[in-house]
């Protein structure tokens, strides 16, 4: 009896228990759907980032230049940068550009700025590109040597005297030079040589010499008085320097002196018809004249030569050679003749002699040689010091030369002696009136 008290107790325990056992079963449901919820809402959100994350990988950014696409600068004209501009939707992303290249303003030449941007991903990329083209449109700079007017007589050799081209930016174009015209010696007339260069950017520059040939004035008989040879040394410019001594000769009263000359019709005959005057075999015009100068001085190239080109006046330097500079043969032209004072003879021994006087025949002979070799063979010599004796006069001769001066005070006359010829000297503050009287 109490066995079945118990089982009925125990049974209405269970049957009380049940409805809490429901409870829980409801509670568990509720969190299982919220946590399905949960999960569902992550996935969304997931799927959200994940469509925008492929929207960021794959978006192309936009990317402008600022200013012009292409352009072109002439050489050494400033580029100014201006950059570009990039967004990414309405997202202004220019911070994120990067520009690759450079332009040499001083270099002509095609120059090519990029500019990349990329997304946030750096997934996809943008390029844009600038062109800068720098040219060159200055002619180059071309000048002649000698004068722009030459005039020479009908059979005589004309020299070519060039000229010398420079540009802005390949430099020196004296090579690349073109000479065109003919000069036909042995018919008169005005002929035209001209001078056309050309730089790498086809920018063209010219000039144009012309080229008289005319008869050769009416040949008379010289007077009696001879052939007066001037012999001048220095030149100065009383504006800026102080002459030391007699032998420096004011660059004005020079012009005056060389002007006076052609005013009044002086012919300067060449060094060849000098020789074939006192051989007998021409006559010269009876206002004949030669201009010589003598070491080679600085101050003949600097001073005396323009005013020798500018009244078209024949002249001659004779060059101590050591001395002279590499390029002297430049100045040779139809006007002006370099010819030989020696080599390194113009200095004194011991005994106050010149050096041509008392070394070895051979040894004179390799000197005068070397001079020769310098200045592209010279065949008219003149005694350093004025110094001179039967062995010098021998060396000479067989060194080729044709004719030598002294400083020996005279005319050179048909007959003279061409290993001994005299010169008219020209000193510091000869006036005009005494230099018409030394030269009538």
């Amino acid at each position: 009896m109490v066995v079945k008290e118990k089982e009925k107790q125990e049974q209405n325990v269970t049957e009380a228990a049940k409805p809490h056992k429901k409870v829980v079963n409801k509670k568990k449901f509720a969190v299982a759907l919220l946590v399905i919820a949960v999960f569902l809402v992550l996935i969304g959100i997931l799927a959200v980032k994940g469509v925008q994350n492929y929207q960021e990988e794959h978006l192309q950014p936009e990317l402008q230049l600022k200013g012009e696409k292409e352009l072109t600068l002439k050489l050494g004209e400033e580029y100014i940068e201006q950059g570009a501009s990039a967004k990414a939707k309405e997202e202004d992303i220019s911070d994120r550009i990067f520009q690759n290249g450079e332009v040499d303003n001083q270099k002509i030449g095609e120059y090519v700025i990029r500019y990349q941007v990329s997304n946030k991903r750096g997934k996809q990329e943008t390029t844009v590109e600038r062109k800068v083209h720098i040219v060159d449109d200055i002619k180059p700079e071309i000048k002649l040597n000698g004068a722009e007017k030459v005039t020479i007589a009908k059979g005589e050799k004309y020299k070519e005297e060039g000229a010398k081209a420079t540009d802005n930016y390949n430099g020196d174009l004296t090579e690349k030079i073109q000479i065109t015209g003919e000069v036909k010696t042995d018919t008169i007339g005005d002929y035209k040589v001209t001078y056309t260069v050309a730089d790498e950017s086809g920018n063209e520059a010219s000039v144009t010499r012309t080229v008289q040939v005319k008869e050769k004035k009416a040949v008379v008989t010289t007077s009696g008085k001879g052939l007066p040879v001037l012999m001048y040394h220095n030149f100065y410019d009383k504006n800026n320097f102080k002459a030391p001594n007699n032998n420096w000769m004011e660059i004005s009263d020079f012009e005056a002196q060389v002007k006076y000359l052609v005013d009044n019709d002086y012919y300067f005959p060449t060094w060849k018809e000098v020789e074939d005057f006192i051989d007998g075999k021409i006559t010269l015009p009876s206002k004949s004249i030669v201009i010589t100068s003598d070491d080679g001085d600085d101050s003949f190239f600097d001073l005396a030569i323009p005013i020798l080109k500018k009244y078209q006046a024949k002249g001659t330097s004779f060059v101590i050679t050591i001395h002279a500079a590499s390029d002297v043969k430049k100045y040779q032209s139809n006007l002006i003749s370099l010819q030989s004072h020696s080599h390194d003879m113009h200095r004194s021994g011991k005994d106050g002699k010149g050096r041509i006087l008392t070394i070895p025949k051979a040894e004179a002979v390799k000197d005068l040689k070397k001079s020769q070799e310098i200045l592209g063979g010279s065949t008219v010599f003149c005694y350093p010091f004025g110094h001179y004796n039967d062995a010098a006069k021998a060396a000479i001769k067989e060194a080729g030369f044709t004719l030598a001066f002294t400083i020996k005070s005279g005319r050179v006359y048909k007959g003279s002696n061409k290993l001994e010829l005299p010169r008219i000297r020209m000193s510091k503050g000869v006036t005009l009136n005494q230099f018409k009287a030394m030269v009538k």
